[in-house]
């Protein structure tokens, strides 16, 4: 018994001794108290809660791709708003997927804040427009959000934000990774106040922290590799996209894809309108569409007319609005490379040679804003 007694003691007394020698590598290597420490904003994030879908109250720099971070701002909604939700103001709701949210740019030059620069300008009535954009929405996924959380928001105007993508989310790949559903399954859970176990162990012990920051890491990570599993793992994905939206749109194979936007895009105007809500709706074209000669076909903004016609929705079509304000490194996050490879016979070969991310410039939100802007007032729907 005594011998059990004495191999146990010298167990732990040998483990006590091994953590402490880790606990002291861990602090003269890599860690310090955060007792007293300001701790590290949080970023880009789903929530669950809320107007909006993103994570409340953020005043961070992503650095999603570090050559272009931006200030991103949400309110305590959870909208991409630097101020909150007025009671004094025409309130004007847009949603819409990364071009409405207004990737790789800071919050004042979104298309939502540039628009209500633009109408406060011109003006007597106090305008806000709330930025209820989320990166990978469609049409779908905006309806679902104006019925569980935008509508609660009584907006006086809703602005449909469209790029030509939106048509291809509904491929069922795109639907499987990029759906609201799954977007929001990436949404913490309430987060409770730590225990005041956790808060010593956090301030004092070297070896917690490292095992939280793994830990968080490995989550991170677990994330990336969901996101980043689409496009490398489907063979011939771009040219799906191409030829689903701007090639073949009227091909058998594709029809769901196309009905099945064009079903959500018409009940979601008949929802606004059975709400007594104005609607207008906004298209950004692809920049493989911005070429006179040679650009892809305008297949989506076709549909779209006809169906917002039927409606009598507004609709604005950038394509025309970009060609006429400048060119693609102007308006879109792109750079011209005369080295760059080019074939011929590919249909988007007008535009190989330019290198970089195909969401609009802070130039090119500017267009759209003053586009936009311009027609609600001539069409009388904002008040003066």
């Amino acid at each position: 018994m005594r011998q059990t007694i004495r191999i146990t003691a010298i167990l732990l007394l040998n483990t006590l001794v091994i953590l402490l020698v880790f606990e002291l590598l861990a602090r003269a290597i890599l860690w310090r108290s955060p007792a007293g420490q300001s701790t590290t904003p949080p970023g880009f994030g789903f929530s669950a809660g809320g107007y909006g879908d993103l994570l409340p109250n953020l005043d961070t720099v992503e650095k999603l791709m570090p050559t272009r971070p931006y200030h991103l701002q949400t309110n305590s909604a959870g909208l991409r708003n630097s101020e909150e939700v007025r009671d004094d103001a025409f309130r004007i709701l847009v949603v819409g997927d990364s071009f409405v949210y207004g990737m790789y740019v800071h919050n004042r030059e979104t298309f939502p804040a540039r628009l209500e620069e633009q109408l406060n300008g011109r003006l007597e009535t106090r305008v806000q427009v709330l930025n209820a954009g989320v990166p990978g929405y469609t049409i779908a996924d905006e309806m679902d959000y104006l019925n569980e959380k935008g509508l609660a928001l009584k907006p006086d105007l809703v602005i449909l934000g469209f790029y030509t993508n939106d048509i291809f989310d509904f491929y069922p790949i795109m639907r499987e990774y990029f759906s609201r559903p799954v977007m929001l399954g990436f949404a913490p859970p309430t987060a409770r106040p730590p225990s005041a176990l956790q808060v010593f162990l956090r301030d004092n012990l070297a070896l917690y922290n490292l095992w939280r920051r793994l830990r968080g890491e490995y989550q991170e990570a677990q994330i990336e590799a969901e996101i980043n599993r689409v496009t490398p793992t489907v063979p011939g994905l771009h040219r799906t996209y191409q030829d689903l939206t701007f090639l073949k749109p009227d091909a058998p194979e594709f029809a769901g894809e196309w009905q099945a936007y064009e079903d959500a895009l018409r009940e979601t105007l008949a929802l606004l309108a059975e709400r007594g809500i104005p609607a207008a709706m906004v298209a950004w074209p692809d920049l493989s569409q911005m070429p006179t000669d040679g650009g892809l076909p305008d297949a989506p903004q076709r549909m779209l007319a006809h169906v917002t016609a039927e409606t009598g929705t507004l609709f604005l079509d950038l394509l025309p609005v970009y060609r006429a304000a400048g060119d693609i490194t102007s308006l879109y996050l792109m750079y011209y490379d005369p080295d760059a490879p080019v074939d011929p016979n590919a249909p988007d070969a007008a535009v190989l040679r330019y290198s970089g991310d195909g969401h609009p410039s802070a130039y090119g939100h500017q267009v759209a804003a003053q586009a936009m802007a311009e027609l609600l007032i001539q069409n009388g729907l904002v008040p003066r």
